[in-house]
């Protein structure tokens, strides 16, 4: 492979998207069609899911030039929102409107977010600002209620495996059996961009090696996790939870409960129960303030179905 994975399947084109429903696609297509986006836009949703391949497609069916990008996690200081409020106060020379991209956006200090919510009004007739972030409850509500706000959420599970078997067919890549590429995938869903690395990393002479334990991504502590919660009273919990599970990787780990009910209980009469409430928190996930603390209650209800008191 001399091209990267995660680079040579990266959409380029509008066609090449995923929408998760038609609302989304149609807002695409008017943008694309209009050459002109009509508002701020804030893409939001974990590691992986299409948020930056998006802007991508933008700037290439739009044809724009007059851009500038950062990521925020190497750009946090109010000084560096200087550089972006200059930028944006100079209209552009030969472009309907010029684009400020900022990335990972949850990264940046209250006060970087703070200085520009009045800039995305006042250069508003031909700035747009292009917000990223994986987690939206560190964003300022005051940017949050001037723009579009778009949740891109990952692929179905059954999508994600066909994309990734896809993707090593189109390579010749052999593996030894489905197993191997079952490891991958409960390891890594829903980031295909970490699964794609991690396949590439582990290619050799066309074939896929089987994944190492102790390299998983995620599995080992989610594993230590759903076996040792049930012990816990609730300082002990929070304590756990705090040092275990950064937020960004809190549906992930929803998303691992749901495809291990038998590692929280033998019992399948409660995996009903359970599998709702797994349900019900994570639809909360993307509202809540605090995403540690939905979590946590989560896991006290599931103790309550299990009736651990």
């Amino acid at each position: 492979m001399t091209q990267l994975l995660t680079e040579k399947y990266r959409p380029s084109k509008l066609e090449d998207l995923v929408f998760i429903n038609d609302e989304y696609e149609n807002k695409f297509r008017s943008w694309v069609q209009n050459k002109f986006i009509d508002s701020h836009l804030l893409l939001y949703g974990h590691p992986g899911t299409g948020k930056s391949s998006s802007i991508n497609v933008l700037i290439n069916e739009l044809g724009i030039t007059d851009f500038i990008r950062l990521n925020i996690s190497d750009k946090t200081s109010i000084d560096d929102m200087r550089k972006v409020i200059e930028y944006a106060s100079v209209p552009p020379m030969n472009n309907q409107f010029k684009l400020v991209i900022l990335e990972e956006f949850e990264r940046a200090s209250k006060q970087a977010q703070s200085s520009l919510k009045y800039v995305t009004e006042q250069y508003s007739n031909w700035c747009r600002f292009i917000f990223t972030t994986n987690d939206i409850s560190k964003i300022d509500e005051a940017i949050i209620s001037r723009c579009q706000t778009y949740h891109f959420n990952s692929l179905k599970f059954n999508e994600f495996v066909t994309r990734i078997v896809t993707i090593l067919r189109n390579e010749n890549i052999s593996f030894a059996n489905a197993e191997t590429i079952v490891k991958y995938v409960e390891t890594y869903y829903p980031d295909l961009r970490a699964c794609l690395n991690s396949i590439a990393g582990h290619t050799i002479n066309n074939v896929l090696q089987p994944l190492n334990s102790n390299e998983n991504y995620s599995v080992d502590k989610f594993t230590t996790v759903l076996t040792s919660f049930q012990k816990m009273d609730l300082l002990s919990l929070k304590k756990f939870i705090s040092e275990s599970i950064p937020t960004e990787e809190i549906v992930l780990f929803y998303q691992f409960m749901y495809n291990h009910l038998e590692m929280i209980t033998t019992n399948q009469s409660d995996w009903d129960k359970i599998l709702i409430k797994i349900a019900e928190y994570l639809y909360k996930h993307e509202t809540v303030a605090y995403a540690d603390i939905n979590l946590i209650s989560c896991l006290i209800e599931i103790k309550e179905i299990l009736r651990i008191y």
